[in-house]
C-alpha cells in the first residue's frame, strides 16, 4: 500500500473516477434495454449490474496491483448488445447457464496457448462485421427515437456532434445530462423517488442446453476476444505495456463465473476505457499509470453497491431517450468496426463481411439456434470460397507467365 501512496497523483484519481462515470453514463445503460428486451425482473437486472461491478472491480484491483500495469476489467459491451437481440426467447436460467459456458471456455483459452492463437487468427474484418451486426440496431433505435421525441433527442445528438470535436472522452456523458435536462424541461421524463441503498444479488441456478451453448455462449465468447479482449491488449500495446495475455485471461475467466451465478455475462479486459487509464495524461512515469486503474477498481465497486439505486434513476428518463442515449454510447464503435470490416484486404473486395451483416439482422433461427452463429457460419465459408477462387494478381501473372513459356 505504501508504493501505490507513493505512485498515486490526483490525475490517476480523476482519470479513475471519468473511466466510471463513461462506463456508467454509456455502455452500462444497455443493461435497461436488456431488461426490456429479455422480460427481466428488476431484481435480475440489478444483481447483473452489480455481478459486472463488484467482479470486475476486484480483477482489475488484482491485475494492477500484481502487475503494476493499468488492467482495468469491464464487461463485455458487444456480448451485452448482442444480448438485447439474443437473450429473448431463451430462459434466463439457460442464458445464465451460457454465461458460465463462455467462462469457461475464456478460462480454458487463457490455459491452453493454442487455442488463444487460433482466436487470434480470426479475420480482422470478420469479427468487425459481427460487431457491426451486433451494434447497428441501436444506432437505427437512436435514429427512429427521433420520432417520438424531437426535441429531447436531437438536442442529444447535438450535443454528442459537438462534444466529439471539443471533448471526446465526456462526449457520452454530456449527453447524459442533456439527457435529463432536456426530458425534465420538456415534462416528458418519469419522476420517481430514487431510494439510497444497498444491492443484494439475486443467486440463479444455472441450466444447461445445447441451444443456448450455441446461440450464446458461442457468440459471446468471440464477441469477449475481438470486441475486447483484442482491442484491450492493443490499447496498452500502444501505451508502451506488455502484459501476459494468459494471466489476464485466467482472472477474467475465473471471476466471470460466480458473476455469471448471479446474472453477468463475460467479464474481459477493458477497451474504450483502457484510453482512459494508461495514457501518459495519467502520470508521465509509465510505471505509475496503474494507480489510475487502481481507483477505477475502487470507484466502481462503491457505485455497484448501489446498482439497483442506478438503474431506479435511469427509469425516469423516457425510452426514447435511453435507446438514443445507447445508440450515440455505441456510436464510434459501431463506426470503427464498419471501417475495419469493409476495409479491403488485399485486392478481394469484402464480401463475407456484408453476408455476416445481413444473416446476423435477418434474425433466422434454423434448428433454433440464432442468427448471429449462423452469420459466423456464412461469413467463413464465404471467405474460405474467396481464398480458394480468387488468387493475387501476382499468382495470376505466375500463372501467365508459367503459360506463355510453356507456349514457346
Amino acid at each position: 500500500m505504501r508504493r501505490v501512496k507513493r505512485d498515486c497523483t490526483p490525475a490517476a484519481v480523476l482519470a479513475g473516477m471519468v473511466s466510471v462515470i463513461i462506463g456508467w453514463a454509456g455502455p452500462n445503460v444497455l443493461i435497461y434495454s436488456v431488461q426490456q428486451a429479455g422480460g427481466l425482473t428488476f431484481g435480475q437486472a440489478m444483481s447483473w449490474l452489480w455481478g459486472h461491478a463488484i467482479f470486475t472491480g476486484l480483477a482489475g484491483l488484482y491485475l494492477s496491483l500484481r502487475t503494476r500495469m493499468p488492467l482495468l476489467s469491464t464487461w463485455s459491451t458487444p456480448g451485452i448488445a448482442f444480448l438485447v437481440l439474443a437473450l429473448p426467447g431463451i430462459p434466463f436460467a439457460e442464458a445464465v447457464g451460457a454465461f458460465l459456458t463462455s467462462a469457461v471456455l475464456v478460462l480454458l483459452v487463457g490455459f491452453i496457448g493454442p487455442l488463444f492463437r487460433a482466436l487470434q487468427r480470426l479475420p480482422a474484418h470478420l469479427a468487425a462485421a459481427l460487431n457491426a451486426a451486433i451494434l447497428l440496431p441501436f444506432a437505427f433505435r437512436a435514429i427512429g427515437a427521433l420520432n417520438d421525441l424531437p426535441l429531447v433527442v436531437g438536442a442529444m445528438m447535438l450535443t454528442y456532434l459537438v462534444m466529439r470535436r471539443l471533448a471526446p472522452t465526456w462526449a457520452v456523458a454530456a449527453v447524459l445530462v442533456v439527457a435529463i435536462v432536456a426530458s425534465a424541461a420538456t415534462g416528458s421524463w418519469h419522476p420517481v423517488p430514487v431510494p439510497i441503498e444497498l444491492t443484494v444479488p439475486e443467486l440463479i441456478v444455472p441450466a444447461f442446453s445445447l441451444r443456448a451453448t450455441i446461440s450464446l455462449a458461442i457468440p459471446l465468447t468471440l464477441l469477449a476476444f475481438t470486441g475486447q479482449f483484442l482491442p484491450g491488449f492493443g490499447v496498452l500495446r500502444a501505451n508502451g505495456y506488455q502484459p501476459d495475455m494468459g494471466r489476464v485471461l485466467r482472472v477474467c475467466g475465473l471471476v466471470s463465473i460466480p458473476a455469471a451465478l448471479v446474472g453477468c455475462h463475460n467479464l474481459t479486459l477493458a477497451a474504450l476505457l483502457a484510453n482512459v487509464v494508461s495514457g501518459p495524461e495519467v502520470a508521465p512515469e509509465r510505471e505509475k499509470r496503474y494507480t489510475a486503474a487502481v481507483w477505477a477498481s475502487i470507484f466502481g465497486i462503491a457505485v455497484g453497491l448501489f446498482s439497483g439505486t442506478v438503474l431506479t434513476a435511469l427509469g425516469v428518463l423516457p425510452p426514447a431517450a435511453v435507446a438514443a442515449l445507447a445508440g450515440l454510447a455505441l456510436l464510434a464503435a459501431l463506426s470503427q468496426s464498419l471501417v475495419t470490416a469493409f476495409t479491403p484486404v488485399g485486392e478481394v473486395k469484402p464480401l463475407a463481411p456484408a453476408i455476416i451483416i445481413a444473416v446476423t439482422l435477418s434474425g433466422i433461427m434454423p434448428f433454433g439456434i440464432g442468427s448471429a452463429f449462423w452469420g459466423i457460419v456464412a461469413g467463413l465459408a464465404i471467405h474460405a470460397l474467396d481464398g480458394v477462387r480468387r488468387p493475387s494478381r501476382s499468382a495470376r501473372q505466375s500463372g501467365l507467365s508459367s503459360i506463355a513459356t510453356a507456349g514457346r
